[in-house]
């Protein structure tokens, strides 16, 4: 006999398939106003936040936190909020602080309570994501360059680009961190309740929360675009995800993902 599915769980399904429908839309309406009007910074800048705000509001109105969607750093960024915290409510009680009911002190106590920094786990994820890159990195270099000549688009010289640096840390905090907050923390999470993954290959997850939400991954990109090679990404979203599945945290896909975005930047630079 199949155990009833919880009413919040559906309900909480449903968001993260509304909340996802409303993020494609924005993707392909923006990318046609972008083109059109010159404004792609704004919104490209727009569809992030929504990516970023948008899944926290609807954590924090079903009761829960962050945490419980792996939308954390292992304490990098709340851990020094709870210190924080800490030294507040401990002056209060000698009587050496005197906050207004509102303001910083409550803020502090609803987003800092129990966050430790744990630098052995936040090590770990980084460790794991660059053991992924050096396996996963020359296996894509060597399927680019095969597909660049198909292309008719051979290949010049090694050449690293002046701005590398620059699209390293702009794909790492503007592009991975809201894509994978929202589809590897958000929409998996929500999913993966209501449809338990109970298969996995040399620790990839494959069930139908992962297939679905890889596929809405891969048709953000590919949407007004129309080009195929943009659904190329539904691959690597299997790899974002058993990242983020094998710590309880996105850290390591955001690391990851990043680093893959800046790795194809280098490597189409070899190429006319």
């Amino acid at each position: 006999m199949v155990a009833a599915v919880p009413a919040a769980v559906r309900r909480g399904a449903r968001e993260a398939l509304w909340a996802t429908a409303a993020l494609l839309a924005s993707l392909w309406i923006g990318k046609h106003l972008a083109r059109a009007s010159g404004f792609g910074d704004v919104i490209f800048t727009l569809i992030a936040a929504f990516q970023l705000y948008v899944p926290l509001w609807l954590i924090q109105r079903a009761g829960e936190l962050p945490e419980s969607h792996a939308i954390h750093a292992h304490g990098l960024l709340l851990g020094p909020i709870a210190a924080l915290r800490r030294r507040l409510v401990g002056a209060r009680r000698r009587r050496h602080f005197r906050g207004g009911p509102g303001s910083v002190g409550r803020w502090l106590a609803h987003y800092g309570r129990g966050a430790i920094f744990r630098p052995g786990a936040l090590a770990r994820d980084l460790r794991g994501a660059v053991v992924v890159a050096l396996v996963t990195f020359p296996i894509f270099g060597l399927s680019h360059h095969v597909w660049q000549e198909m292309l008719g688009h051979p290949w010049r010289m090694w050449r690293v680009p002046d701005d590398l640096l620059v699209v390293w840390l702009k794909n790492t905090l503007l592009i991975a961190l809201p894509e994978e907050l929202f589809y590897r923390g958000f929409v998996e999470t929500r999913l993966e309740r209501l449809w338990p993954t109970k298969t996995t290959v040399w620790g990839i997850p494959l069930g139908r929360t992962v297939i679905l939400t890889s596929a809405l991954f891969a048709l953000g990109h590919f949407l007004g675009e129309y080009n195929p090679a943009r659904l190329g990404p539904f691959f690597p979203a299997f790899v974002f995800s058993a990242l983020t599945r094998r710590s309880g945290s996105i850290t390591g896909a955001v690391c990851y993902h990043g680093a893959s975005n800046a790795f194809s930047h280098l490597l189409a630079a070899g190429y006319r």
